[in-house]
C-alpha cells in the first residue's frame, strides 16, 4: 500500500510521466522526489504500482485532457479513480484539467471529466496537478468553486496578472526545463514569488528538440536562480519547502531523505 510517509530529497520533480519510461524509470528512484502523474485509468494503475516500489515517488492518478474522447466512459473512470483514492491511499489527482489550445474539439467532454475529478478531490481532500493550456482563469475559477486546497499549475505559461490570484489561494506553479528555450516561461519565473514555485520536468516529453526529464532538474534550479538573481541553494530550499507544504496539506508526511 502507498505509505503516508514520503522521502523528500534535495531534487524535486513535481510533474513527471514515469509510466512512459518503461523499465528505465527505476534509475530515478532515490535520486529525485517525484510526483508521478498519469494519463488515463490504465496508466494510473501502473503509477500506483510504481509508487509501491519506490519511497520517493508520490502517485497521482487521473485522465489527461488529451486522453478525453466522446466515447470515454466517465462513470467507469470515476469509479476507478475513487477506488484508487480509497484503497490505494492516493492523495493526488493528475494530470487533469482543460485544454483549449491543443484539443479544443473535445472541450465540452473535458469539462465534464474535470468536474468529476474536482468532485473527487473535494470529497477526499486530494491535491491536483492541473493542465490548463488556454484555460488558466477557467481552471482557477473551478478550483475555487470546488474548494480545492492544493493545486499545482503544471508548466505555467498563463497570464502574469493571474499569478497573484494563484498565490493568494496557496496554489503552486510548476517551472519546467523549457525555461531554457521558452521566453514566456522565463517571464513567469521572473514574476512568480519563490514561495509559489516548484520544479518539474514533464518527462519524457520533447519540447523544441529538448528532451525533458528529471535529470534536467539540477540545471533548472540554476537557471531559476539566475533569472531571479538569487543563490541556487535558496531556490532549491524554497522548492523543497513548497512541495513539502503541498504534501502535508493532503495528509502525507514528508521526511528528509
Amino acid at each position: 500500500m502507498v505509505g503516508m510517509g514520503v522521502a523528500l530529497l534535495d531534487l524535486v520533480d513535481s510533474h513527471v510521466h514515469l509510466h512512459e519510461y518503461g523499465g528505465s524509470w527505476g534509475s530515478y528512484c532515490g535520486r529525485f522526489t517525484m510526483l508521478a502523474v498519469s494519463d488515463d485509468l490504465q496508466s494510473s494503475l501502473r503509477t500506483v504500482e510504481m509508487a509501491k516500489q519506490c519511497p520517493t515517488v508520490v502517485p497521482a492518478v487521473g485522465v489527461h485532457p488529451w486522453s478525453v474522447s466522446e466515447g470515454l466512459d466517465i462513470a467507469k473512470l470515476a469509479r476507478g479513480l475513487e477506488e484508487l483514492l480509497e484503497v490505494g491511499n492516493v492523495r493526488f489527482l493528475g494530470e487533469v484539467g482543460l485544454d483549449r489550445v491543443f484539443t479544443p474539439g473535445t472541450f465540452s467532454h473535458q469539462l465534464r471529466v474535470f468536474e468529476v475529478v474536482l468532485d473527487l478531490a473535494s470529497r477526499y481532500g486530494a491535491g491536483l496537478s492541473v493542465h490548463a493550456a488556454g484555460t488558466w482563469r477557467e481552471v482557477l475559477d473551478l478550483l475555487r468553486r470546488y474548494g480545492i486546497r492544493v493545486a499545482i499549475f503544471h508548466w505555467y505559461t498563463g497570464p502574469l496578472d493571474l499569478l497573484e490570484d494563484i498565490v493568494a489561494e496557496g496554489y503552486l506553479v510548476g517551472v519546467n526545463p523549457a525555461l531554457r528555450v521558452q521566453r514566456k516561461h522565463e517571464d513567469v519565473v521572473r514574476a512568480a514569488p519563490l514561495e509559489a514555485i516548484v520544479t518539474e520536468s514533464d518527462g519524457p516529453y520533447v519540447y523544441r528538440g529538448l528532451r525533458l526529464g528529471p535529470e534536467l532538474i539540477e540545471e533548472l534550479l540554476a537557471r531559476v536562480a539566475e533569472v531571479k538573481s538569487v543563490d541556487v541553494r535558496e531556490v532549491a530550499e524554497a522548492v523543497r519547502r513548497n512541495f513539502a507544504r503541498a504534501l502535508s496539506r493532503v495528509g502525507l508526511s514528508p521526511r528528509l531523505g
